[in-house]
């Protein structure tokens, strides 16, 4: 019999308790269905026992697994101060699935420990998109600051492909393929649903360079923490006035993006989104309008276009090369230019 089996039924035996061996065994399960649960269990777990137990998974031992109820009542409360409430639900339940787990492997626990009220979800959290403009000067003023090529690499991918930060955390360079000559990026998103996205040369170029000063399998080397500073310092360095800036405005911005380009073709952004309906795509990316979209609706209401005819053509030039990006791409359309 070989050494690896020896292992495996020697600690499926009763007395072996040890704590991170099982955590990991129901950890390495779930990464069997996707890699981005498993991502998303282990955050949640390690979390936990960091705030309760000041502890890395690794390090404990099986008292530490002892909670009341109470107690997980209280860190539900306590992190509830810091997330939204489906991140909150997502990570109790996490922590209930690991529990069911360790009480199966014969630990002196309760999953019914996690038994809590979840938190109401209909008050879903609004994120707002960047301009392109912002982003190109994120960009600039990140490149200014420790790993500012990285984390400048990391917005631009985010802003090209409409990938989630956790896929975006888990691309390897296996993940950057050619089909006949163009450069794809893939992940296997949502619902373990694959995405594949184009992406241009000159990013692919950026790339290569991102791993020249790296090496190793993963595209980015960002931590969660690095990642949160960076988005706390470019809210503190752009003025988003009201808006809600996370990282997942990087996604939202992207579908814009393919919006202004297709003049608000459906499939296409979402496709961009990998949205399994069309209806996502409608609620979460075109039921807000800003207030400078809205038009004036009157049956006397006449656009003065006759102003036009009194500016020079140099005038004009300036004039649209001055305007919104939305009548650039509207007026290109109309040439035939995209």
């Amino acid at each position: 019999m070989s050494t690896a089996e020896n292992k495996i039924i020697q600690f499926n035996t009763r007395d072996d308790k040890n704590v991170w061996n099982c955590i990991k065994t129901f950890l390495d399960r779930a990464e069997q269905n996707s890699k981005n649960t498993r991502v998303s269990y282990e955050h949640s777990i390690r979390d936990f026992f960091l705030t309760m137990r000041g502890k890395e998974l690794e390090n404990l031992i099986e008292e530490d697994l002892i909670f009341t109820k109470p107690q997980i009542e209280t860190y539900q409360v306590s992190i509830r101060n810091k997330y939204k409430s489906t991140t909150v639900n997502n990570r109790i339940s996490a922590l209930k699935k690991c529990y069911v787990k360790l009480e199966d492997y014969g630990l002196d626990v309760k999953a019914s420990w996690f038994e809590l009220e979840r938190y109401n979800e209909h008050d879903k959290e609004s994120y707002d998109p960047m301009t392109h403009e912002e982003i190109i000067h994120t960009i600039n003023i990140l490149s200014k600051t420790r790993k500012g090529f990285e984390k400048g690499l990391m917005i631009r991918v985010a802003y090209a492909t409409a990938f989630r930060k956790e896929s975006i955390q888990n691309l390897t360079w296996n993940d950057i393929i050619n089909i006949d000559g163009i450069w794809f990026m893939k992940t296997l998103g949502k619902g373990n649903k694959m995405d594949y996205k184009k992406i241009s040369n000159d990013l692919y170029d950026e790339l290569m360079k991102q791993k020249e000063l790296i090496g190793g399998d993963n595209i980015f080397q960002l931590t969660n923490r690095t990642i949160n500073k960076m988005l706390n310092y470019i809210r503190e360095n752009i003025d988003f006035g009201e808006r809600n800036i996370t990282f997942h405005s990087l996604k939202k911005s992207s579908i814009n993006e393919v919006a202004l380009i297709t003049n608000y073709d459906l499939k296409s952004m979402q496709q961009q989104g990998n949205h399994s309906s069309v209806t996502t795509t409608l609620n979460d990316y075109m039921a807000k309008k800003s207030l400078d979209d809205l038009v004036i609706v009157d049956i006397n209401h006449k656009m003065p276009i006759e102003k036009f005819d009194e500016l020079s053509k140099e005038e004009l030039i300036s004039l649209l090369k001055g305007a919104d990006r939305n009548i650039q791409a509207k007026l290109l359309q109309q040439l035939g230019a995209m």
